[in-house]
């Protein structure tokens, strides 16, 4: 009966409900945002024709702009373009002068050619590009291609 008892006791012991107080611990996280400004290029612009033959034009018919998305982690940033100086590719027949211009919207906003200030944010940006002759020139049958800078600094 002693042998009862004590196998009675131990099984009591063992079987009763453990208590434990609860704990707690703070987990800290940290992290840092650097000043940076990202674009991400989209689609490529369309160069439309003029139907004098003498403009090359993202704005004229048949043409679209190109666009990019920048995204800038704080305020200073400024965004702009910059015209080519030549087609990476052209007609070799093609060989009066052009001049190139390009403009760029923020977010739909106006049309402008020089440099703005971009608030911390993403921003939609299109750029258009233009390449017209002077005088009595007109653009040489073929395939033209040109590069538009868009910067954010």
């Amino acid at each position: 009966m002693k042998n009862l008892l004590k196998s009675a006791a131990l099984a009591a012991i063992v079987l009763a409900p453990v208590h434990a107080n609860a704990v707690t611990a703070d987990i800290p996280f940290s992290g840092s945002v650097t000043h940076t400004c990202v674009i991400t290029v989209g689609p490529s612009g369309t160069l439309g024709v003029s139907s004098d033959f003498k403009t090359l034009s993202s704005l004229a018919t048949g043409g679209s702009a190109g666009s990019a998305s920048v995204v800038s982690t704080g305020s200073g940033f400024d965004v702009s373009v910059t015209a080519p100086s030549s087609f990476s590719t052209s007609p070799t027949e093609d060989t009066s002068s052009t001049a190139f211009t390009a403009s760029y919207t923020v977010n739909n906003g106006s049309s402008q050619s020089s440099a703005s200030d971009l608030t911390n944010g993403t921003h939609a940006i299109k750029v258009n590009m233009a390449a017209t002759k002077s005088g009595s020139n007109i653009f040489e049958a073929g395939a033209y291609a040109a590069t538009v800078v868009l910067r954010c600094e």
